[in-house]
């Protein structure tokens, strides 16, 4: 299964805080590119939406760990994955972390989604650092 990463980020919080946050799914809403989500719903652990222009993505709360997150798809379409974000702490109250995406794909859909999904990863660290960067 292809693995897709993103650059590592750092924040000022602890990796719990954000363990704590990115394991409730409908917290997910405010990382996510708002000006690409529609159809936002959410339920316990799970939450599905549609990317604009996409198909419809859900997801579960797959695992949470003392430094990982793990959201995995519910559906087939458009292919089984798993978003995966590692946390650790590096400081006094400073975490670093970064994300991966696992796709279920062959090999010639994994260097079409190379590019589009690193750069999904890395706005999802970007949102995460900004929600963070004031405390």
């Amino acid at each position: 299964m292809p693995e897709f990463k993103s650059s590592s980020f750092s924040v000022n919080a602890s990796h719990n805080v954000l363990v704590d946050f990115l394991s409730v799914p409908s917290n997910l809403l405010e990382i996510l590119p708002a000006d690409r989500i529609e159809d936002w719903k959410t339920e316990g652990e799970n939450c599905s939406f549609k990317i604009r222009g996409l198909s419809r993505i859900a997801l579960r709360l797959s695992e949470k760990q003392d430094e990982q997150v793990i959201y995995s798809s519910t559906s087939e379409k458009p292919f089984p994955f798993k978003l995966n974000i590692h946390m650790k702490n590096v400081g006094n109250n400073q975490s670093a972390f970064n994300a991966n995406f696992d796709a279920d794909v062959n090999s010639f859909m994994s260097m079409m989604l190379e590019k589009p999904l690193t750069a999904f990863l890395n706005s999802l660290g970007d949102s995460i650092s900004k929600k963070y960067s004031g405390s």
